[in-house]
């Protein structure tokens, strides 16, 4: 309307269908175009600096030209996760369901924080169905929703923590960890995720008292090194306070032998936390659910439904058997903030942030629409595909296996069976094939280091994965890797 004086916002409000509908349409054709654009899309040069030297407008812009700036400079350029050739990442793409979900938990505004609205109550059997989906007790426990794995992981840490100087006779949230008292020692696979370093950073306990616990050749913690440390600290006059076992490491997907560490924590009374945040949906997997069991003997357990069940980032979950313990760690509530009585706890008293988004419908909208057979489903087959992929490596004279298959993970590397080449030979050649495989844009598939040797990693994680892709990938990276080989 020429002339109207009304706020924008008011404006957009009154023409969000509108609006809303021109924005379905993007992202709608999005998606679809997706299976067929590069894999791997790297922003041009002239885009950077766009976007790194916009100037601040002196005036509002109107919302079609936002749209179309979002169009043209922001779409075009995602990160390849959202393909379902990018084997490099254990996040998932979007299920197209949680994303309407997001959008409809963005526009109510409500903070899973706390307070009486919709999505807390929402959020207690949302909880309970992820402890059913994974095998976790119902009973009694908590399901928080963080950031990702790191925070949730955090969360945990914190409470054992809490919990250990308790029970030791002194008060962390006072005294904190200036008071003279005992070191406090966390201990972990050698094969744990980066965040388990950064967590014991953050909580102040330092490396010099995170115990990198041996694991054997297939990357799995040992337990007789787990109790001997133990012992060594308790002797020393230490305090163990925690331990975090590998439900499917990143690296190589290996899963502790939870139930061996779980005897360990049981005779020690030491909190025991499991890193499943990619690997403890294979509790699904007949194949492997016998190796998650332990998860009704454990404190907590992280994992993220931003990895398999295909919900957009952010969204990470901890499941707790002892919500009261959070609560001495973390609540510290004022006059203005007191819960009163609620059905459903109040997230707030369990952890750090006050305030923070609702994640609570995108996760529902994936689980709803998969039901637990769909999930299960997904996962299995994810976990097939990489047996698949390991046997075609095994079969395959120019390929070599450096790891066996865990979860939906696999580690090998391209080997010419023309002309012999020594370990940093082929590492360079496996690079190569990593950064021309991204070049080409038929796939995405990063390297790591497997016993210090570069392999290519493949994950499969993408509701739309099949054998095609298997088949796929060992023919590009024996084609690229047969070409860059010769030179």
């Amino acid at each position: 309307m020429v002339g109207d004086s009304r706020h924008p916002f008011v404006l957009d409000r009154e023409r969000f269908d509108a609006l809303g509908t021109e924005t379905i349409k993007m992202l709608a054709s999005y998606l679809r175009a997706l299976p067929n654009e590069p894999v791997d899309r790297i922003v041009p040069e002239e885009v950077r600096q766009r976007l790194i030297s916009l100037p601040l407008p002196e005036y509002g812009q109107s919302p079609e030209e936002i749209l179309d700036f979002l169009r043209r400079e922001i779409m075009p350029w995602p990160i390849a996760t959202g393909h379902k050739r990018s084997y490099g990442w254990v996040n998932s793409p979007p299920a197209p369901i949680s994303l309407l979900a997001d959008a409809i938990a963005s526009t109510m505004d409500c903070g899973l924080d706390g307070f009486d609205h919709s999505a807390i109550f929402l959020m207690k059997s949302l909880g309970r169905w992820i402890m059913e989906l994974v095998g976790f007790p119902t009973e009694g426990s908590l399901c928080l929703l963080l950031s990702g794995g790191s925070s949730a992981t955090l969360n945990a840490l914190t409470t054992a923590r809490h919990r250990a100087a308790a029970r030791d006779g002194w008060n962390l949230r006072t005294e904190g960890l200036q008071g003279g008292r005992k070191r406090l020692i966390l201990y972990a696979s050698a094969e744990s995720h980066s965040s388990i370093q950064k967590c014991a950073e953050q909580l102040g306990i330092g490396t010099d008292h995170l115990r990198a616990i041996e694991t054997e050749p297939d990357f799995r913690m040992k337990p007789p090194a787990l109790r001997t440390a133990i012992e060594a600290d308790l002797q020393a006059g230490h305090l163990p306070f925690a331990i975090v076992a590998c439900g499917g490491a990143t690296n190589t997907g290996a899963i502790d032998p939870l139930d061996e560490i779980a005897d360990i924590a049981a005779a020690f009374d030491i909190w025991l936390h499991v890193d499943g945040a990619f690997g403890a949906w294979a509790a699904l997997d007949p194949s492997y659910r016998d190796r998650f069991r332990a998860f009704s003997r454990v404190d907590s357990v992280t994992l993220n439904p931003h990895k398999w069940l295909q919900v957009p980032v952010d969204c990470g979950a901890l499941l707790t058997r002892h919500p009261e313990a959070h609560r001495a760690a973390y609540s510290l509530t004022p006059d203005y903030l007191e819960a009163g009585h609620s059905e459903a706890p109040w997230p707030y008293e369990h952890m750090f942030q006050l305030t923070y988004g609702n994640r609570a419908l995108k996760v529902w909208a994936a689980i709803a629409r998969l039901g637990r057979n769909g999930v299960a489903e997904l996962v299995t087959r994810c976990n097939a595909l990489a047996k698949l992929l390991e046997q075609r490596v095994r079969e395959t004279a120019d390929l070599e296996l450096l790891a066996p298959a865990s979860l939906s993970v696999v580690n090998f590397r391209y080997r010419p069976t023309a002309h012999a080449m020594d370990d940093p030979a082929l590492d360079d050649l496996n690079g190569r094939i990593s950064e021309a495989i991204s070049a080409s844009g038929k796939a995405h598939i990063p390297t790591t280091r497997v016993h210090g040797r570069i392999a290519l990693r493949a994950c499969f994680l993408h509701y739309e994965n099949d054998e095609s892709d298997v088949e796929h990938l060992i023919a590009l990276v024996r084609r690229l890797g047969f070409e860059l080989g010769r030179r």
